[in-house]
């Protein structure tokens, strides 16, 4: 657990990310103190890296109990393994998620930053982990 803590210092060093949170299908393995993605959910979680993906490309999925658009979806893709998504309503953020073999990693950048470049740093971090 330790690993994570530390781990997450150092995605919190990066200035555009406002958010992060280290979940599997059981519990929060490591979060911002007082980030909004503390409330994901194990239900959540199971459902963004279960089988029928189909239901919620069309539906929408919730990510710490908000409504979220998925943008693109790559999670179950070797090689890729990150989803990128948009919360809904007023304050709006781009959020990616991507998978390692643990766990998922959640990143939101801060308000009026671009979410391009998060799916390449999610990305690079999988890679890393896989490596």
């Amino acid at each position: 657990v330790g690993y994570w803590k530390y781990y997450l210092n150092g995605i919190l060093e990066d200035r555009n990310i406002e958010d992060v949170a280290i979940p599997d299908n059981h519990c929060m393995w490591e979060a911002k103190p007082g980030g909004l993605l503390t409330a994901i959910s194990p239900q959540e979680v199971v459902l963004i890296t279960g089988q029928d993906q189909t239901t919620f490309l069309l539906t929408g999925i919730t990510i710490a109990g908000k409504k979220c658009s998925v943008i693109h979806d790559n999670l179950l893709v070797d090689e890729d393994n990150v989803m990128d998504v948009r919360s809904k309503g007023s304050d709006s953020r781009s959020i990616c998620i991507g998978k390692t073999p643990e766990a998922l990693i959640f990143l939101t950048v801060k308000k009026g930053v671009d979410g391009g470049a998060l799916n390449q740093k999610v990305h690079n971090m999988i890679v890393g982990m896989n490596a």
